[in-house]
């Protein structure tokens, strides 16, 4: 009897932590839309023009940065990472969760626009791979065109992890240190596995905190986080309503 109340205690908090997220899909899937075109979008267009990039963010510190092949476990930590991010804030605090979703689509909408018309190319470097995470390194290179540089997309995300655990409310302690350390890391990947320059991180810096700047003033998260409070609350009126007509 104790075991299955226990069950049943455990699936009623699965249940209340769907229902919780729930409303957090439609901005998920909206962003997913906007990374997919900014991303790849250019990504074809590289192709289909035959468009060539230039590498001027380029600065004499990035001819130091060495080759660590170990930090491509961390690149790819990225969007998992970002993923489970998103739901979780979703799940602690609404008002957060909206402005790092306006602030995620606008970041990665100017990326988009910056890589179609001042598109850069990474030139990669003689490496002869020699382990399993040395060919991971390679794969990665010739997974995509060399291109869509500046800023750097996976450091627009790792920013926002950072940012999320920052402004986000009543979230795991552990997690926050997990994230915000995990996110740094990812940040120094994009230049030790020779995907970015130096100045990409700067700009997706730049650019990630300024438009969050912008929607934080704009009190973006409250308007969208009271107009979900108030669909909800309308919903759960109906529900009741309904019971009692049943009655």
């Amino acid at each position: 009897m104790k075991k299955s109340q226990k069950t049943m205690k455990i699936e009623k908090e699965k249940w209340h932590f769907f229902k919780e997220i729930s409303y957090a899909i439609v901005p998920f899937l909206i962003f997913v839309a906007v990374l997919l075109v900014s991303y790849f979008g250019n990504q074809l267009l590289y192709e289909w023009l035959d468009m060539k990039g230039t590498d001027y963010p380029k600065i004499p510190l990035d001819d130091e940065v060495p080759l660590i092949p170990w930090f491509v476990y961390f690149y790819y930590l990225t969007f998992p990472l970002g993923l489970v991010t998103f739901f979780y804030l979703a799940y602690k605090d609404k008002k957060a969760l909206y402005n790092i979703f306006c602030t995620l689509c606008i970041s990665f909408a100017i990326s988009g626009i910056i890589y179609f018309f001042a598109q850069t190319e990474f030139t990669k470097p003689a490496f002869e791979p020699d382990s399993f995470t040395d060919h991971l390194v390679v794969w990665t290179w010739g997974s995509t065109n060399p291109i869509n540089c500046f800023p750097s997309q996976h450091c627009f995300m790792a920013f926002a992890t950072i940012i999320a655990c920052c402004s986000g409310k009543n979230m795991n302690i552990f997690y926050r240190i997990f994230a915000i350390l995990s996110s740094i890391m990812i940040v120094l990947s994009t230049v030790f596995i020779r995907q970015h320059f130096i100045m990409d991180i700067f700009a997706s810096f730049d650019i990630m905190f300024a438009v969050y700047g912008i929607v934080y003033i704009s009190k973006y998260g409250d308007k969208m986080a009271k107009k979900q409070e108030q669909k909800q609350n309308e919903k759960m009126l109906k529900n009741i309503q309904q019971k009692l007509n049943n009655k």
